[in-house]
């Protein structure tokens, strides 16, 4: 059987092109996603000024008692700082030359710094070195080793490996989804132009198990030649998606892109068990079907789907609606994308999966105007689309896909982004931001406050936390936002509404809370909440007050004092000002500026400066989505293209009699461009629909309309490109194949 495999791709390698470049790419995609993985768990960053250390020891920037997944604990925002005291402790250690105390960033506390290096003596093993020093390390320290050590110089390696890993993790999720049913619907091509192959084999003695065992050996033969290719690509793209992150802020500066032989070993066998998986349903008929029956269906199409193929389309599907209802009932705000976008991937796969269904109603509804349009050619046209609904459907498949993922993704994304600036807009009071990069003074933020024009005036400093105590959870286990304000100015620049007690009580160790959150913690004014900083120290703060904001709102409010304190920078640098209700934005700069001491590097500015910033966050959170969207819609394109110029080759002896049959050359170029008309609209429209049927609930969710946000130049910018793709990937190898005599390419075998 292997023999027979062999000989039959070495004789068909035309026909099995196709197959070998969807395994291909989808190995590329799939090896690009394992080193962005591995790069994430590594989270290697080479030191610089430690690098003369054996062992550094830093502050665990890993919350460890948050709840949720152990493995994947939250990373704290500001810098863990250790206890100054454990130079000296450390140097004591046996088998330590010397050690060295380092600050990297920020002014400490007194008695803390941001790490120590530790020099081993020559010989010492420094496994038991590390143990040792372990072992005098309270739990908000750890010891770095190798590459790790560069972790305690970049405070934010640790999260930014975390989100490549997690975006690494969702584009392996969908290059799986979509390349593996890429390569299924490449295969089930591939082994329908084979049927009458097949059959005869069938009809020489050779049993249906001994047809799938032919298949499987062919695919697992194509498979590792196209993986083993795929190699070198893979490492290539990884490298080039993670230097695209890296330039627009998402992977650190200074973390190091990995990519060893697990990620490639297992991006290997993932890529070949998805084509061993669609080689097994696409060549189930093909071993049951009986000789005769498959030597006649070489030039009719059988049946119209199969009963697996129609339950699967059902599981995706639905499984699709669900994530719709769970994005439309239960997700909120920055949180929509997690289900929404696997939901226009399972749509979009369920519609393709239905394409044989579909392919005859589209032919049924547009069979008018493509006869009038196309006379006998139309008419040849609309007999080849119901005749060879199968290959057609093949070709509709990766058009629906392509379309569907491509609007889907994309308006998903524009609609998410324009609901986010809104809420930031309505949650946004301050009219100009008074910048002191040395850091606020409380004298400063009450002169500020006596301004012309100014209806309140608070420091700023941000940053995320978790509750403790009483036990709580926040969204998506990734803490609460921190904010912090001045007392006096708080009801004037924040967008809450006072329930209880007072903002003009925020002094000292309390905070104020949203009273639904509150009311979840069985906590009221006078309470004491016990938070875990973003430094990873802990306060008991007593409640001053409650309030009332938007649904999405997550944020609690501090003294500025007391947040500050516990930030890297450990100061607020900018004070927010709100106008009084007659005076413009502009004329309260002015009058800012006007009291403003010059030379002491004060700077002050209108709001158009914290919408910037917002944009800018946005815009480098938004670049991981298009590179997604990028990655999975290519490859949808090269499936549109590979399937269909597969498909027309394999018509030349279809061509070749049509043309014996009085048929002139112009005339089937006429109606595979008829064809190719018939695929790309009726693949958009389906598509289309399955992009809407996710888009228009989250668009009525978030914007209160049925039309999602964004440029209705992206559709038509989709659109276009389809209909290229589709009716070039169809005429150009139809006028290849058309070269030739008729009467050779009707002899010819498909």
């Amino acid at each position: 059987m292997v023999q027979l495999a062999l000989r039959t791709l070495r004789h068909r390698a035309g026909m099995f092109a196709a197959a070998f470049l969807a395994m291909f790419f989808a190995a590329i995609i799939m090896m690009a996603c394992g080193g962005l993985i591995e790069t994430g768990v590594r989270t290697a960053v080479p030191p610089l000024q430690t690098a003369s250390a054996d062992v550094v020891v830093a502050g665990d920037q890993q919350y460890h008692d948050a709840g949720g997944d152990p493995d994947e604990p939250p990373i704290l925002p500001e810098r863990v700082r250790v206890d100054a005291a454990l130079v000296d402790t450390i140097a004591a250690l046996p088998g330590v030359r010397e050690t060295e105390g380092f600050v990297f960033e920020g002014a400490p506390p007194a008695g803390k710094i941001d790490a120590v290096g530790v020099v081993a003596e020559p010989g010492v093993d420094l496994a038991g070195l590390e143990q040792r020093i372990d072992a005098e390390l309270d739990a908000g320290a750890v010891t770095l080793v190798g590459d790790e050590r560069g972790q305690a110089e970049l405070r934010g390696a640790q999260a930014s490996g975390v989100t490549v890993m997690a975006l690494a993790g969702v584009f392996t999720a969908f290059a799986i989804l979509v390349s593996v049913f890429g390569v299924a619907s490449m295969l089930a091509l591939s082994i329908t132009q084979r049927q009458q192959d097949l059959g005869l084999l069938r009809a020489v003695g050779a049993t249906p198990r001994q047809i799938r065992r032919l298949i499987s050996r062919e695919t697992l033969l194509l498979s590792l030649v196209a993986t083993a290719a795929a190699v070198v690509p893979g490492q290539l793209v990884g490298r080039l998606v993670f230097d695209l992150l890296a330039d627009q802020g998402i992977a650190a500066e200074g973390l190091a892109f990995r990519q060893g032989w697990v990620p490639t070993v297992a991006a290997m066998a993932v890529a070949v068990v998805a084509a061993l998986a669609g080689a097994l349903g696409a060549g189930r008929r093909a071993a049951q079907i009986k000789p005769a029956q498959a030597l006649t269906e070489v030039s009719v199409d059988g049946r119209l789907i199969g009963r697996g193929r129609l339950l699967l389309a059902g599981v995706v599907l639905v499984a699709g609606i669900a994530l719709t209802v769970v994005t439309t009932s239960v997700m909120s705000g920055p949180l929509t994308p997690a289900t929404g976008a696997p939901a226009v991937i399972l749509l979009a796969i369920g519609a393709s999966l239905l394409a044989p269904v579909l392919m005859k109603g589209a032919t049924f509804l547009v069979q008018w105007p493509v006869r009038a349009l196309g006379g006998v050619t139309g008419e040849l046209a609309v007999l080849n689309a119901r005749g060879r609904g199968g290959r057609m459907a093949a070709a509709l498949a990766p058009v629906i896909l392509l379309t569907a993922v491509s609007t889907g993704m994309l308006y998903m994304q524009t609609t998410n982004d324009v609901a986010d600036r809104r809420g930031f807009t309505d949650n946004l009071l301050a009219d100009a931001v008074v910048s002191v990069p040395t850091g606020v003074d409380p004298g400063l933020v009450r002169a500020v406050s006596t301004v012309p024009g100014v209806a309140g005036a608070s420091a700023y400093a941000s940053s995320t936390g978790f509750i403790e105590a009483p036990a709580d959870s926040s969204p998506a286990n990734e803490g609460w936002t921190l904010q912090g304000v001045t007392a006096e100015g708080a009801e004037a620049t924040t967008p809450v509404d006072v329930t209880a007690g007072s903002l003009s009580t925020l002094h000292g160790d309390t905070l104020a809370l949203g009273d639904q959150h509150a009311a979840r913690l069985g906590v009221g004014v006078g309470d004491v909440v016990t938070l875990r900083m973003g430094d990873g120290t802990t306060l008991d703060l007593r409640v001053a007050a409650l309030f009332s904001a938007q649904e999405d709102d997550d944020t609690l409010l501090l003294p500025v004092d007391t947040l500050a304190a516990r930030t890297t920078e450990g100061v607020s640098t900018r004070i927010l000002v709100t106008g009084d209700p007659g005076t413009t934005s502009e004329q309260l700069v002015s009058n800012l500026a006007a009291m403003i001491p010059a030379g002491e590097g004060l700077a002050v500015e209108g709001r158009d400066v914290l919408f910037a910033e917002y944009d800018e966050q946005k815009r480098t959170a938004s670049f991981a989505i298009y590179v997604m969207v990028l990655m999975i819609a290519g490859y949808a394109a090269i499936t549109v293209v590979n399937t269909l110029a597969s498909s027309m080759t394999a018509r030349r002896r279809e061509f070749g009699l049509q043309r014996l049959a009085g048929a002139t050359r112009v005339q089937v170029m006429r109606m595979v461009g008829l064809e190719g008309a018939l695929v790309s609209v009726s693949g958009i429209a389906l598509g289309t629909a399955a992009a809407l049927a996710i888009l228009v609930p989250v668009s009525l969710k978030r914007l209160d309309s049925v039309v999602p946000a964004g440029s209705p130049a992206m559709f038509v910018g989709i659109t276009a490109w389809t209909i290229v793709l589709t009716l070039a990937a169809m005429l150009l190898p139809a006028w290849r194949v058309t070269r030739g005599r008729p009467a050779e390419a009707a002899l010819a075998v498909e």
